[in-house]
């Protein structure tokens, strides 16, 4: 029966899923995660808040989908982390109009100063590392202070419904909160009050729902520490189903939320979440969450937000609930500890997209593989590691955190391989530092050079801080059994001087195969190797390990002689001059030493068919001439006394 199962997903991915729609896709996951803010971000959390540590939130709210508007109280349990602690700051809208703050009933004195920020008086300073609690009783209309908004009304099929998206720096435009990326709360109740019609999708486990009068109240309880900006409600006249999954650790309610309209559709789409939690599973650890739930939320939007055990989701493509399920491994339980380093979130996302389609639709594999690269080498800068956080779209850059991130990601798992990269993967995950806490891009790095042994600084200096990416040359030649190959490589960027990579080569003759892996450290390299079949073909990485753009390819017929070029005086000290027995393409004439090295000096071309090439510089030695034209390549010795 899985067999059969898993069959109808296949069939039903491959219908839903093309290379024509993959960047549509695609394209809504990262709006809906970014949240469409403005180009630059202003409200990025008051500083004055890192002087206390949050334990709870109690979140009670009154919603109701057919009115824009928010009314309710916020109890904040926390504990100053200094001395003197007489007042405390929250980060919050300064449209949204405070009633009354509360300390054991008695009220305190507020502010809402400009920037976003409300500052409440506490009457003596309060012991440091003591709990203490306040309660913020608060209404209003929600503004966007940017893009689209983070408490959203919309509608569908006639009905109106509520939703919120907070990511990166939105969650203070509707409730008084401390956004950063270095305090979690400890735990939460969501408690909303709303018309009977509707459910109220949340975090963790619904413990309650109370029906008083035309309303009812619904209780989520989360106890998993939490970011600010994966906290969230969506609120419509939802329809509700379950998938219950049998994991390493138990069993698991799948929990879905969605419009009456599309319960139908929705939930023959929804098992295609099986095989992937099973994947997750195995290679990245049991799901974070096993006490309480996962489940999603259908909202207005086309792509979707991974909201802590329930995703906000536009639709139930696999991409989505594949990329989407993964940051409850990569972005809930681990969060970037800086929106510097995103790419934890969103690249680690990214690839089990990726992996998805390599174990579960390998018919899609080849297409998502070749999506990605292109997508990346359109261009011939940017870093994984982000340049700019005060800028969404850099933060969320669907080429460099995603996409770049993603395939920063596939290197490394080739470079150490499967096993160990895996490994420190799940190390990194239970690490009880980084566990339900952030994490930063060297502690990932840390894990993986722990199980592999591997020194990763120069790998990270090249794809994580570098820029761009390497295009490469590969000229080959054989003689009976003795193949010789030159890796040249050529950067798009100046900041990174060469990729250091172990590059495939795959060779092919009649009914024999073969793959050779070669360290390649510097362009010019020279590789040999013994081989029991005539090769026919050569093939550049033909699995796409590499991030890699446009490479070449060449067969050599080694130092021929033939009357088309000549090189003299051979040997020589001063100058070699090459000359064409008639007018050929020109390409590119290298010089490289006994070493395979590039040692290329002035070239100056006298005419169509003749050129110098000033040696002076060079040591005395043997010398390969390299003439690249454009049906071929031509190989000379050269001597230089």
């Amino acid at each position: 029966m899985r067999n059969l199962l898993l069959g109808l997903i296949v069939l039903i991915a491959s219908v839903s899923f093309g290379q024509n729609n993959y960047n549509k896709i695609f394209k809504d996951i990262v709006e809906a995660e970014s949240k469409g803010f403005a180009n630059k971000i202003n409200s990025k959390g008051a500083p004055q808040s890192a002087d206390y540590d949050l334990k709870y939130h109690r979140l009670e709210w009154t919603i109701d989908p057919e009115l824009f508007y928010i009314s309710g109280a916020v109890t904040t349990y926390f504990e100053p982390v200094v001395a003197n602690f007489n007042a405390i700051y929250f980060d919050l809208s300064n449209v949204l109009t405070v009633d009354s703050v509360l300390r054991n009933g008695i009220h305190l004195s507020y502010t809402q100063p400009a920037g976003n920020v409300l500052k409440i008086d506490f009457a003596s300073s309060l012991q440091q590392n003591t709990l203490d609690s306040i309660t913020v009783f608060y209404q209003g209309a929600p503004v966007a202070l940017s893009g689209f908004g983070s408490f959203v009304q919309s509608s569908h099929l006639n009905d109106s419904i509520i939703w919120t998206l907070s990511e990166p720096f939105g969650a203070l435009e509707w409730w008084p909160c401390k956004q950063d990326l270095i305090d979690k709360i400890d735990s939460i109740d969501v408690i909303v009050t709303t018309p009977l019609k509707n459910k109220v999708g949340s975090q963790g486990l619904l413990v309650s729902e109370t029906t008083v009068g035309s309303n009812k109240i619904y209780h989520w309880k989360h106890r998993y520490p939490i970011a600010t900006y994966l906290i969230s409600v969506a609120i419509t006249n939802y329809a509700q189903f379950s998938n219950n999954l049998n994991l390493s650790q138990g069993n698991l309610e799948v929990l879905n939320y969605v419009y009456p309209e599309d319960s139908n559709s929705f939930y023959s789409l929804s098992s295609g979440i099986i095989p992937v939690m099973e994947m997750f599973d195995t290679l990245y650890g049991p799901y974070p969450f096993m006490n309480e739930k996962y489940g999603h939320a259908q909202f207005g939007w086309g792509g979707g937000m991974e909201h802590q055990t329930m995703s906000s989701m536009g639709n139930f493509s696999q991409h989505l609930i594949t990329h989407e399920l993964a940051h409850q491994w990569f972005g809930d339980k681990v969060t970037c500890g800086s929106w510097e380093d995103i790419w934890l979130n969103e690249g680690f996302a990214t690839y089990s997209a990726g992996l998805m389609f390599r174990y579960i639709n390998p018919v899609w594999w080849k297409s998502w593989r070749e999506s990605v690269i292109d997508n990346v080498t359109a261009q011939p800068d940017g870093s994984v590691f982000c340049t700019d956080t005060t800028d969404y779209t850099r933060i969320f850059s669907s080429r460099l955190s995603y996409n770049k991130g993603a395939y920063l990601l596939r290197m490394l798992e080739w470079k150490l391989g499967a096993q160990d990269f895996f490994a420190g993967v799940r190390n990194y995950l239970s690490d009880n530092n980084l566990a339900y806490d952030f994490a930063k891009t060297d502690h990932l790095k840390t894990h993986l050079e722990a199980v592999s042994g591997q020194n990763l600084t120069e790998f990270f200096n090249d794809w994580y801080y570098g820029e761009g990416h390497p295009t490469y040359q590969v000229t080959w030649s054989q003689v009976g059994s003795y193949v010789t190959f030159t890796l040249n490589q050529t950067q798009s960027h100046g900041s990174v001087l060469f990729f250091d990579m172990p590059v495939p080569i795959y060779a092919k003759g009649q009914n024999s195969d073969t793959t050779f892996v070669f360290d390649h450290t510097f362009s010019g390299k020279v590789f040999n190797a013994t081989i029991p079949f005539t090769i026919d073909s050569i093939f550049f990485d033909p699995e796409r390990w590499i991030l890699s753009s446009n490479p070449t390819v060449l067969s050599v017929n080694e130092f021929v002689e033939n009357d088309e070029i000549t090189i003299y005086p051979n040997p020589s000290s001063n100058k070699l001059n090459i000359w064409m027995s008639k007018e050929l393409e020109v390409l590119e004439i290298r010089l490289f030493d006994a070493l395979g090295r590039n040692v290329t000096s002035t070239i100056i071309e006298k005419s169509n068919n003749f050129y110098e090439i000033q040696t002076e510089q060079h040591a005395s030695g043997n010398y390969i001439v390299e003439i690249r034209l454009s049906d071929r390549l031509i190989r000379k010795k050269w001597t230089k006394l």
